[in-house]
C-alpha cells in the first residue's frame, strides 16, 4: 500500500522526502508489531506499547523516476492503511484456501513477544528475530 501510495499524489501529504534514516523504522520491520486489533483497540497511539506508531517515524524505500533509490518517512495513518490492506489481502487468501505463512509466522511471533515482555528499546530487533526463526521452522 505505501509503495502504491508513493506514486499517487493524492497521497503526498502522508509522505516526506528524507534524507537520513537514522532514528526511523522501517515499515517491513514495523508491520510485524501490528495486529488489526491493535488498531482497533487503538494501541497504535500507546507510546508504551509495542505497536506504537509514531508520526512520520516509519520510513520506506523507494525509487523515483530517475532511477534513484530514496527513503520517505509515512504519516501514521498511511502505515494504519497498510495494515488494513493486509488484513484485507489475508482474507482474501483465507477465502481463496491459501495459507498465509507469514500470518502464522507473525502470530507466534507477537506471543512469544507478548508472554516475554520484550523492553520497548528492543522491539524491532526482538521481534524480526523471533519472526524470522519461527518462519523458518514453518517453510
Amino acid at each position: 500500500m505505501a509503495h502504491f501510495a508513493a506514486t499517487e499524489a493524492r497521497f503526498r501529504k502522508h509522505l516526506r522526502p528524507i534524507s537520513d534514516v537514522d532514528g526511523l523504522v522501517h515499515l517491513d520491520d514495523m508491520l510485524l508489531l501490528i495486529e488489526q486489533n491493535d488498531v482497533v483497540q487503538r494501541r497504535v497511539f500507546d507510546a508504551t506499547h509495542r505497536s506504537f506508531v509514531p508520526d512520520f517515524g516509519i520510513y520506506i524505500e523507494i525509487e523515483d523516476a530517475s532511477g534513484k533509490v530514496r527513503p520517505m518517512a509515512l504519516s501514521r495513518q498511511l502505515v494504519l492503511f497498510s495494515v488494513e490492506r493486509r488484513k484485507a489481502w489475508r482474507m482474501l487468501q483465507s477465502k481463496a484456501g491459501v495459507t498465509n505463512i507469514d500470518y502464522l509466522a507473525q502470530k507466534e511471533a507477537l506471543e512469544s513477544f507478548d508472554a516475554d515482555g520484550v523492553a520497548m528499546a528492543d522491539r524491532f530487533v526482538e521481534i524480526r528475530e523471533r519472526f524470522d526463526k519461527v518462519l523458518a521452522n514453518l517453510s
